[in-house]
């Protein structure tokens, strides 16, 4: 259910994907209390971005979520920027977070929906 997208215009070096993309997983999983086995995270990396109108390293990121804790979104901003900052040396200052509550009957997986 949980979907993780990570765009960063940082190249990252084909070997570090499979690492930053478990880790990234299992961080989604933690803070969202729901079992690994749903989650899907997705890498665009050297992707042409400009924020604050320069090109310093920077990331958006979307989590989508099925029942998404939108009271709790200050505290999964905070825990997505220290892993984006820990995994990328991306500044916190230097990331958006996009949250998005998704209809569970607006989701599919398996021939059916949630």
């Amino acid at each position: 259910m949980p979907y993780l997208q990570i765009q960063t215009n940082l190249e990252i070096k084909p070997e570090q994907h499979a690492t930053l993309l478990a880790n990234a997983s299992q961080t989604v999983a933690q803070i969202l209390g729901k079992p690994e086995s749903y989650v899907m995270v997705a890498l665009q990396a050297n992707t042409p971005m400009v924020f604050a109108g320069t090109e310093q390293p920077t990331a958006f990121l979307e989590l989508k979520s099925i029942r998404l804790p939108t009271a709790n979104t200050t505290e999964l901003s905070q825990k997505l920027c220290s892993f984006i900052e820990d995994s990328l040396k991306i500044p916190k200052d230097r990331i958006y977070i996009e949250f998005i509550n998704a209809e569970a009957s607006l989701w599919g997986w398996n021939e059916r929906t949630f």
